[in-house]
Protein backbone atom coordinates (compact mmCIF):
# COMPACT_ATOMS: atom_id res chain seq x y z
CA UNK A 1 0.00 0.00 0.00
CA UNK A 2 1.18 3.49 -0.79
CA UNK A 3 1.55 6.02 2.05
CA UNK A 4 -0.98 8.40 0.55
CA UNK A 5 -3.55 5.56 0.28
CA UNK A 6 -3.04 4.62 3.90
CA UNK A 7 -3.38 8.20 5.12
CA UNK A 8 -6.57 8.69 3.12
CA UNK A 9 -8.18 5.42 4.22
CA UNK A 10 -7.20 5.84 7.89
CA UNK A 11 -8.02 9.58 7.95
CA UNK A 12 -4.56 10.33 9.29
CA UNK A 13 -1.60 12.61 8.72
CA UNK A 14 2.02 11.57 8.24
CA UNK A 15 4.69 13.29 10.31
CA UNK A 16 7.23 12.03 7.78
CA UNK A 17 6.01 9.92 4.82
CA UNK A 18 7.69 6.49 4.64
CA UNK A 19 10.06 6.03 1.74
CA UNK A 20 9.19 2.35 1.31
CA UNK A 21 5.84 0.70 0.52
CA UNK A 22 3.80 -0.85 3.34
CA UNK A 23 3.62 -4.61 2.77
CA UNK A 24 2.07 -5.79 6.05
CA UNK A 25 0.05 -4.51 9.01
CA UNK A 26 0.31 -5.77 12.59
CA UNK A 27 -0.58 -4.69 16.12
CA UNK A 28 1.97 -7.05 17.67
CA UNK A 29 5.48 -5.62 17.94
CA UNK A 30 6.81 -9.18 18.25
CA UNK A 31 5.38 -10.03 14.80
CA UNK A 32 6.83 -7.02 12.99
CA UNK A 33 8.76 -7.72 9.82
CA UNK A 34 10.49 -5.43 7.35
CA UNK A 35 7.90 -3.36 5.51
CA UNK A 36 5.25 -3.51 8.24
CA UNK A 37 2.97 -0.79 9.50
CA UNK A 38 2.79 -1.17 13.29
CA UNK A 39 -0.58 -0.18 14.79
CA UNK A 40 -0.35 1.04 18.39
CA UNK A 41 -3.55 -0.20 20.02
CA UNK A 42 -4.53 0.36 23.63
CA UNK A 43 -5.35 -3.04 25.15
CA UNK A 44 -6.61 -4.21 28.51
CA UNK A 45 -3.12 -4.77 29.91
CA UNK A 46 -0.82 -2.86 27.56
CA UNK A 47 -0.65 0.33 25.53
CA UNK A 48 0.80 -0.37 22.10
CA UNK A 49 2.45 3.04 22.09
CA UNK A 50 4.95 1.67 24.61
CA UNK A 51 6.28 -0.66 21.90
CA UNK A 52 6.57 1.73 18.94
CA UNK A 53 10.34 2.03 19.31
CA UNK A 54 10.70 -1.76 19.53
CA UNK A 55 8.60 -2.12 16.36
CA UNK A 56 10.91 0.21 14.44
CA UNK A 57 13.96 -1.65 15.74
CA UNK A 58 12.40 -4.88 14.44
CA UNK A 59 12.12 -3.41 10.94
CA UNK A 60 8.77 -1.61 10.82
CA UNK A 61 8.49 0.90 8.00
CA UNK A 62 5.99 3.10 9.85
CA UNK A 63 3.69 3.25 12.88
CA UNK A 64 0.08 4.31 13.30
CA UNK A 65 -0.31 6.27 16.56
CA UNK A 66 -2.66 8.64 18.41
CA UNK A 67 -2.55 12.29 17.46
CA UNK A 68 -1.83 13.34 21.05
CA UNK A 69 0.90 10.77 21.68
CA UNK A 70 4.22 12.33 22.62
CA UNK A 71 6.86 10.44 20.65
CA UNK A 72 10.18 9.72 22.38
CA UNK A 73 13.32 11.11 20.76
CA UNK A 74 14.17 7.65 19.41
CA UNK A 75 11.21 7.69 16.98
CA UNK A 76 10.42 11.40 16.67
CA UNK A 77 11.89 11.67 13.18
CA UNK A 78 10.48 8.38 11.86
CA UNK A 79 7.30 7.87 9.78
CA UNK A 80 4.32 8.17 12.13
CA UNK A 81 0.73 8.21 10.90
CA UNK A 82 -1.20 10.21 13.50
CA UNK A 83 -4.93 9.48 13.90
CA UNK A 84 -7.64 10.23 16.44
CA UNK A 85 -8.09 6.60 17.50
CA UNK A 86 -5.84 3.79 16.20
CA UNK A 87 -8.54 1.10 16.68
CA UNK A 88 -11.05 3.04 14.57
CA UNK A 89 -8.36 3.86 12.02
CA UNK A 90 -7.44 0.15 11.71
CA UNK A 91 -11.02 -0.72 10.74
CA UNK A 92 -11.17 2.20 8.31
CA UNK A 93 -7.86 1.14 6.76
CA UNK A 94 -9.18 -2.39 6.27
CA UNK A 95 -12.38 -1.04 4.73
CA UNK A 96 -10.40 1.01 2.22
CA UNK A 97 -8.18 -1.94 1.33
CA UNK A 98 -11.18 -4.25 0.97
CA UNK A 99 -12.67 -1.91 -1.67
CA UNK A 100 -9.41 -2.16 -3.60
CA UNK A 101 -9.46 -5.96 -3.68
CA UNK A 102 -10.38 -7.53 -7.01
CA UNK A 103 -11.24 -10.96 -5.62
CA UNK A 104 -14.55 -12.04 -4.09
CA UNK A 105 -14.87 -11.69 -0.32
CA UNK A 106 -16.93 -14.25 1.63
CA UNK A 107 -18.16 -13.56 5.16
CA UNK A 108 -18.72 -16.35 7.69
CA UNK A 109 -20.51 -16.13 11.03
CA UNK A 110 -22.65 -18.23 13.36
CA UNK A 111 -23.08 -19.27 16.98
CA UNK A 112 -20.94 -22.40 16.68
CA UNK A 113 -18.75 -24.07 14.07
CA UNK A 114 -17.91 -20.90 12.16
CA UNK A 115 -14.15 -21.50 12.21
CA UNK A 116 -14.61 -25.04 10.88
CA UNK A 117 -17.02 -23.72 8.24
CA UNK A 118 -14.50 -21.05 7.28
CA UNK A 119 -11.70 -23.59 6.91
CA UNK A 120 -13.90 -25.94 4.86
CA UNK A 121 -15.04 -23.15 2.55
CA UNK A 122 -11.50 -21.84 2.08
CA UNK A 123 -10.20 -25.31 1.25
CA UNK A 124 -12.98 -25.95 -1.28
CA UNK A 125 -12.52 -22.56 -2.97
CA UNK A 126 -8.76 -23.03 -3.16
CA UNK A 127 -9.32 -25.58 -5.91
CA UNK A 128 -10.68 -22.76 -8.09
CA UNK A 129 -8.00 -20.16 -7.41
CA UNK A 130 -5.79 -18.47 -4.84
CA UNK A 131 -7.78 -18.24 -1.61
CA UNK A 132 -6.99 -16.32 1.56
CA UNK A 133 -8.77 -16.81 4.87
CA UNK A 134 -8.87 -15.64 8.46
CA UNK A 135 -5.91 -17.11 10.35
CA UNK A 136 -7.21 -19.15 13.29
CA UNK A 137 -10.23 -17.42 14.76
CA UNK A 138 -9.03 -13.81 14.44
CA UNK A 139 -12.58 -12.61 13.92
CA UNK A 140 -13.12 -9.61 16.22
CA UNK A 141 -12.71 -5.84 15.88
CA UNK A 142 -8.93 -6.27 15.67
CA UNK A 143 -8.61 -9.70 14.07
CA UNK A 144 -11.05 -9.13 11.21
CA UNK A 145 -9.44 -5.95 9.83
CA UNK A 146 -6.00 -7.51 10.17
CA UNK A 147 -7.27 -10.58 8.29
CA UNK A 148 -8.60 -8.37 5.50
CA UNK A 149 -5.35 -6.43 5.30
CA UNK A 150 -3.44 -9.71 4.95
CA UNK A 151 -5.37 -10.79 1.84
CA UNK A 152 -3.01 -10.78 -1.16
CA UNK A 153 -4.06 -8.46 -3.97
CA UNK A 154 -4.00 -11.36 -6.42
CA UNK A 155 -6.32 -13.59 -4.36
CA UNK A 156 -9.42 -14.75 -6.23
CA UNK A 157 -11.29 -15.45 -2.99
CA UNK A 158 -11.06 -14.37 0.63
CA UNK A 159 -13.02 -16.19 3.34
CA UNK A 160 -13.27 -13.97 6.41
CA UNK A 161 -14.79 -14.95 9.76
CA UNK A 162 -16.79 -12.44 11.83
CA UNK A 163 -17.37 -13.12 15.52
CA UNK A 164 -19.45 -11.18 18.03
CA UNK A 165 -20.03 -11.29 21.78
CA UNK A 166 -21.91 -8.02 22.49
CA UNK A 167 -24.68 -5.98 20.83
CA UNK A 168 -23.20 -3.67 18.21
CA UNK A 169 -20.10 -5.80 17.63
CA UNK A 170 -21.10 -6.70 14.08
CA UNK A 171 -21.60 -3.13 12.85
CA UNK A 172 -17.93 -2.22 12.21
CA UNK A 173 -17.11 -5.75 11.02
CA UNK A 174 -19.89 -5.85 8.44
CA UNK A 175 -19.12 -2.29 7.33
CA UNK A 176 -15.47 -3.16 6.70
CA UNK A 177 -16.21 -6.52 5.10
CA UNK A 178 -19.07 -5.64 2.72
CA UNK A 179 -18.96 -9.24 1.48
CA UNK A 180 -19.85 -10.53 -1.96
CA UNK A 181 -21.39 -13.54 -0.20
CA UNK A 182 -22.02 -14.71 3.34
CA UNK A 183 -22.91 -17.91 5.16
CA UNK A 184 -24.33 -18.71 8.59
CA UNK A 185 -23.28 -21.93 10.35
CA UNK A 186 -26.07 -21.97 12.98
CA UNK A 187 -27.83 -19.79 15.52
CA UNK A 188 -27.99 -20.59 19.24
CA UNK A 189 -27.52 -19.21 22.77
CA UNK A 190 -23.83 -18.31 22.57
CA UNK A 191 -23.00 -15.15 24.60
CA UNK A 192 -26.67 -14.99 25.54
CA UNK A 193 -25.76 -13.25 28.81
CA UNK A 194 -24.93 -10.19 26.69
CA UNK A 195 -27.95 -10.41 24.38
CA UNK A 196 -30.83 -11.73 26.46
CA UNK A 197 -32.49 -13.77 23.72
CA UNK A 198 -31.54 -15.97 20.79
CA UNK A 199 -33.55 -13.65 18.55
CA UNK A 200 -31.27 -10.76 19.56
CA UNK A 201 -28.24 -12.90 18.72
CA UNK A 202 -29.72 -13.71 15.30
CA UNK A 203 -30.46 -10.04 14.65
CA UNK A 204 -26.87 -9.07 15.42
CA UNK A 205 -25.41 -11.79 13.18
CA UNK A 206 -27.93 -10.88 10.46
CA UNK A 207 -26.15 -7.56 10.05
CA UNK A 208 -23.48 -9.43 8.11
CA UNK A 209 -26.15 -10.73 5.73
CA UNK A 210 -27.56 -7.22 5.34
CA UNK A 211 -24.09 -6.01 4.30
CA UNK A 212 -23.82 -8.47 1.38
CA UNK A 213 -23.69 -6.63 -1.91
CA UNK A 214 -26.98 -6.68 -3.86
CA UNK A 215 -25.57 -8.89 -6.63
CA UNK A 216 -24.15 -11.33 -4.10
CA UNK A 217 -25.77 -14.21 -2.24
CA UNK A 218 -26.24 -15.65 1.23
CA UNK A 219 -26.21 -19.32 2.26
CA UNK A 220 -28.54 -20.19 5.13
CA UNK A 221 -29.12 -23.55 6.82
CA UNK A 222 -32.76 -24.27 6.08
CA UNK A 223 -34.68 -24.55 9.35
CA UNK A 224 -32.04 -22.63 11.33
CA UNK A 225 -33.26 -20.93 14.50
CA UNK A 226 -34.71 -17.47 13.80
CA UNK A 227 -34.61 -18.14 10.06
CA UNK A 228 -37.17 -15.39 9.49
CA UNK A 229 -34.90 -12.77 11.06
CA UNK A 230 -31.99 -13.88 8.90
CA UNK A 231 -34.01 -13.92 5.68
CA UNK A 232 -35.52 -10.53 6.36
CA UNK A 233 -32.04 -9.01 6.65
CA UNK A 234 -30.97 -10.27 3.22
CA UNK A 235 -30.99 -7.82 0.32
CA UNK A 236 -29.43 -10.41 -1.93
CA UNK A 237 -30.19 -13.83 -3.33
CA UNK A 238 -30.72 -16.50 -0.65
CA UNK A 239 -29.51 -20.10 -1.08
CA UNK A 240 -30.52 -22.80 1.39
CA UNK A 241 -28.70 -25.94 2.53
CA UNK A 242 -30.01 -28.69 4.81
CA UNK A 243 -29.42 -32.27 5.81
CA UNK A 244 -32.27 -34.49 4.66
CA UNK A 245 -34.61 -31.68 3.55
CA UNK A 246 -35.45 -32.08 -0.13
CA UNK A 247 -36.88 -28.56 -0.23
CA UNK A 248 -33.41 -27.03 0.25
CA UNK A 249 -31.29 -25.91 -2.69
CA UNK A 250 -28.44 -28.11 -1.46
CA UNK A 251 -29.38 -31.36 0.27
CA UNK A 252 -26.91 -33.35 2.31
CA UNK A 253 -26.90 -36.90 3.64
CA UNK A 254 -24.32 -37.77 6.33
CA UNK A 255 -22.61 -41.10 5.71
CA UNK A 256 -20.07 -42.98 7.79
CA UNK A 257 -16.68 -41.61 8.86
CA UNK A 258 -17.13 -37.95 7.99
CA UNK A 259 -18.52 -38.35 4.48
CA UNK A 260 -21.44 -36.26 3.21
CA UNK A 261 -23.40 -36.98 0.02
CA UNK A 262 -24.55 -33.72 -1.59
CA UNK A 263 -27.33 -33.30 -4.14
CA UNK A 264 -27.96 -30.04 -5.97
CA UNK A 265 -30.38 -29.39 -8.82
CA UNK A 266 -29.82 -31.92 -11.61
CA UNK A 267 -26.11 -32.35 -10.97
CA UNK A 268 -24.67 -35.77 -10.12
CA UNK A 269 -24.35 -36.42 -6.39
CA UNK A 270 -21.01 -35.41 -4.86
CA UNK A 271 -19.28 -37.12 -1.93
CA UNK A 272 -17.48 -34.76 0.45
CA UNK A 273 -14.88 -36.50 2.61
CA UNK A 274 -13.96 -34.28 5.56
CA UNK A 275 -13.08 -36.81 8.27
CA UNK A 276 -15.21 -34.76 10.69
CA UNK A 277 -17.80 -36.70 12.68
CA UNK A 278 -21.26 -35.50 13.63
CA UNK A 279 -24.27 -33.97 11.92
CA UNK A 280 -23.11 -30.46 12.86
CA UNK A 281 -19.91 -30.96 10.88
CA UNK A 282 -21.84 -32.57 8.02
CA UNK A 283 -23.97 -29.41 7.95
CA UNK A 284 -20.85 -27.21 7.89
CA UNK A 285 -19.45 -29.20 4.96
CA UNK A 286 -22.74 -28.85 3.08
CA UNK A 287 -22.93 -25.09 3.68
CA UNK A 288 -19.30 -24.69 2.59
CA UNK A 289 -20.02 -26.65 -0.59
CA UNK A 290 -23.02 -24.45 -1.37
CA UNK A 291 -20.93 -21.32 -0.81
CA UNK A 292 -18.10 -22.54 -3.06
CA UNK A 293 -20.46 -23.82 -5.77
CA UNK A 294 -22.47 -20.59 -5.88
CA UNK A 295 -19.20 -18.64 -6.04
CA UNK A 296 -18.41 -20.41 -9.31
CA UNK A 297 -16.20 -23.34 -8.27
CA UNK A 298 -16.94 -26.58 -10.11
CA UNK A 299 -17.53 -29.85 -8.20
CA UNK A 300 -14.15 -31.13 -9.42
CA UNK A 301 -12.39 -27.98 -8.20
CA UNK A 302 -14.18 -28.19 -4.86
CA UNK A 303 -13.12 -31.80 -4.32
CA UNK A 304 -9.54 -30.99 -5.28
CA UNK A 305 -9.47 -28.15 -2.78
CA UNK A 306 -11.16 -30.20 -0.05
CA UNK A 307 -8.34 -32.72 -0.26
CA UNK A 308 -6.11 -30.07 1.36
CA UNK A 309 -8.46 -29.48 4.31
CA UNK A 310 -7.10 -29.78 7.84
CA UNK A 311 -9.41 -29.42 10.82
CA UNK A 312 -8.63 -26.48 13.16
CA UNK A 313 -6.86 -27.42 16.41
CA UNK A 314 -9.01 -28.61 19.32
CA UNK A 315 -12.02 -29.22 17.09
CA UNK A 316 -12.72 -32.94 17.37
CA UNK A 317 -8.99 -33.59 17.39
CA UNK A 318 -8.40 -37.26 18.23
CA UNK A 319 -5.05 -38.00 19.86
CA UNK A 320 -3.41 -40.77 21.86
CA UNK A 321 -2.49 -39.77 25.41
CA UNK A 322 -0.83 -42.35 27.61
CA UNK A 323 -3.02 -45.42 27.77
CA UNK A 324 -6.09 -43.50 26.63
CA UNK A 325 -7.45 -41.84 23.52
CA UNK A 326 -8.74 -38.27 23.77
CA UNK A 327 -11.22 -36.47 21.55
CA UNK A 328 -10.15 -32.88 22.13
CA UNK A 329 -13.08 -30.61 21.30
CA UNK A 330 -12.19 -28.16 24.03
CA UNK A 331 -11.64 -25.01 21.98
CA UNK A 332 -15.01 -23.56 22.99
CA UNK A 333 -18.56 -24.51 23.95
CA UNK A 334 -22.12 -23.26 24.17
CA UNK A 335 -25.35 -25.23 24.63
CA UNK A 336 -25.68 -25.82 20.88
CA UNK A 337 -22.15 -27.14 20.34
CA UNK A 338 -22.13 -29.06 23.64
CA UNK A 339 -25.25 -31.02 22.68
CA UNK A 340 -23.82 -31.69 19.22
CA UNK A 341 -20.54 -32.94 20.68
CA UNK A 342 -22.23 -35.26 23.17
CA UNK A 343 -24.59 -36.66 20.52
CA UNK A 344 -21.70 -37.26 18.13
CA UNK A 345 -19.58 -38.89 20.83
CA UNK A 346 -22.49 -41.12 21.85
CA UNK A 347 -22.64 -42.55 18.34
CA UNK A 348 -18.89 -42.80 17.85
CA UNK A 349 -17.39 -46.27 17.61
CA UNK A 350 -14.43 -46.72 19.99
CA UNK A 351 -12.26 -49.76 20.77
CA UNK A 352 -13.03 -49.67 24.51
CA UNK A 353 -15.22 -47.63 26.87
CA UNK A 354 -16.08 -43.92 26.86
CA UNK A 355 -15.67 -41.12 29.39
CA UNK A 356 -16.67 -37.46 29.23
CA UNK A 357 -15.17 -34.37 30.83
CA UNK A 358 -17.23 -31.21 30.36
CA UNK A 359 -16.36 -27.71 31.53
CA UNK A 360 -18.52 -24.68 32.20
CA UNK A 361 -20.22 -23.05 29.24
CA UNK A 362 -19.52 -19.39 29.90
CA UNK A 363 -21.42 -16.17 29.14
CA UNK A 364 -24.87 -17.69 29.66
CA UNK A 365 -25.87 -15.20 32.35
CA UNK A 366 -28.96 -15.90 34.43
CA UNK A 367 -29.82 -18.84 32.16
CA UNK A 368 -26.57 -20.65 32.98
CA UNK A 369 -27.85 -23.22 35.48
CA UNK A 370 -30.95 -23.98 33.40
CA UNK A 371 -28.94 -24.38 30.21
CA UNK A 372 -26.37 -26.64 31.87
CA UNK A 373 -29.08 -28.74 33.50
CA UNK A 374 -30.92 -29.12 30.18
CA UNK A 375 -27.76 -30.35 28.44
CA UNK A 376 -27.20 -32.80 31.31
CA UNK A 377 -30.74 -34.13 31.04
CA UNK A 378 -30.25 -34.67 27.32
CA UNK A 379 -27.03 -36.61 27.94
CA UNK A 380 -28.33 -38.66 30.87
CA UNK A 381 -28.56 -41.84 28.85
CA UNK A 382 -25.16 -41.44 27.21
CA UNK A 383 -23.02 -44.57 26.80
CA UNK A 384 -20.16 -43.40 28.99
CA UNK A 385 -18.77 -45.01 32.11
CA UNK A 386 -17.68 -41.72 33.67
CA UNK A 387 -19.12 -38.19 33.44
CA UNK A 388 -16.85 -35.51 34.91
CA UNK A 389 -17.70 -31.84 35.32
CA UNK A 390 -15.27 -28.96 35.80
CA UNK A 391 -16.37 -25.59 37.14
CA UNK A 392 -19.27 -24.13 39.09
CA UNK A 393 -21.90 -24.36 36.35
CA UNK A 394 -20.87 -27.87 35.27
CA UNK A 395 -22.27 -29.12 38.57
CA UNK A 396 -25.77 -28.31 37.25
CA UNK A 397 -25.02 -30.38 34.13
CA UNK A 398 -24.15 -33.37 36.29
CA UNK A 399 -27.32 -32.86 38.32
CA UNK A 400 -29.36 -32.82 35.11
CA UNK A 401 -27.77 -36.06 33.94
CA UNK A 402 -28.51 -37.78 37.26
CA UNK A 403 -32.11 -36.52 37.16
CA UNK A 404 -32.42 -38.13 33.71
CA UNK A 405 -31.26 -41.49 35.04
CA UNK A 406 -27.47 -41.40 34.82
CA UNK A 407 -25.90 -43.15 37.87
CA UNK A 408 -24.71 -40.58 40.40
CA UNK A 409 -21.88 -42.95 41.37
CA UNK A 410 -20.42 -42.51 37.88
CA UNK A 411 -20.22 -38.72 38.09
CA UNK A 412 -17.38 -36.68 39.54
CA UNK A 413 -17.11 -32.91 39.96
CA UNK A 414 -14.01 -30.73 40.12
CA UNK A 415 -13.94 -27.08 41.09
CA UNK A 416 -10.95 -26.34 38.83
CA UNK A 417 -9.28 -27.78 35.78
CA UNK A 418 -6.11 -28.32 37.81
CA UNK A 419 -8.02 -30.66 40.13
CA UNK A 420 -9.39 -32.52 37.10
CA UNK A 421 -5.94 -32.78 35.52
CA UNK A 422 -4.60 -34.33 38.70
CA UNK A 423 -7.40 -36.83 39.26
CA UNK A 424 -8.64 -37.95 35.83
CA UNK A 425 -5.46 -39.82 34.80
CA UNK A 426 -6.12 -42.03 37.85
CA UNK A 427 -9.85 -42.45 37.17
CA UNK A 428 -9.68 -43.43 33.51
CA UNK A 429 -9.23 -47.02 32.45
CA UNK A 430 -6.65 -48.13 29.88
CA UNK A 431 -8.03 -47.99 26.36
CA UNK A 432 -10.92 -45.65 27.18
CA UNK A 433 -11.73 -42.69 24.96
CA UNK A 434 -12.25 -39.37 26.73
CA UNK A 435 -14.20 -36.43 25.28
CA UNK A 436 -13.09 -32.96 26.39
CA UNK A 437 -15.63 -30.17 25.83
CA UNK A 438 -15.91 -26.76 27.51
CA UNK A 439 -15.61 -23.04 26.98
CA UNK A 440 -12.21 -21.60 26.08
CA UNK A 441 -11.80 -20.02 29.49
CA UNK A 442 -11.92 -23.45 31.17
CA UNK A 443 -8.67 -24.61 29.50
CA UNK A 444 -9.68 -28.28 29.49
CA UNK A 445 -6.69 -29.13 27.31
CA UNK A 446 -4.72 -29.21 30.57
CA UNK A 447 -6.35 -32.57 31.22
CA UNK A 448 -4.89 -33.81 27.94
CA UNK A 449 -1.48 -32.46 28.92
CA UNK A 450 -1.69 -34.34 32.23
CA UNK A 451 -2.64 -37.59 30.48
CA UNK A 452 0.34 -37.21 28.16
CA UNK A 453 2.66 -36.73 31.12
Amino acid sequence: MKPEQIARWACGTWTVPPTFPITAVTQDSRAVRVGALYVALHGVNHDGHDFVAAAFRAGATAALVRTDWVAPAEVAGLPLLRVGDPATALVALAKGYREALRGRVMGITGSAGKTTLKELAAAMLSGAGTTASTPGNHNNAVGLPLSLLAVPEEARFAVIEAGISHPGDMDPLADALRPDAAAISCIGPAHIANFGTVAAIAAEKAKLLAAVRPKGFAVLPKGVACEGILREACRCRVVTAALGDAAADYVGEPLAKGVVRVRHANEPAVLLETGLCGEHNASNALIAYALAREAGATPAQILAGLATFKAPPMRWETVEAGACRVVNDAYNANPLSMRAALETFAGMAVPAGKAVCVGDMLELGDASDAQHRAVGEASGNGPWRLLAGVGTAARALLEGAVAAGYPASQTVWFATVDEAAEALPLLLRPGETLLLKGSRGMRLERVLEALRR
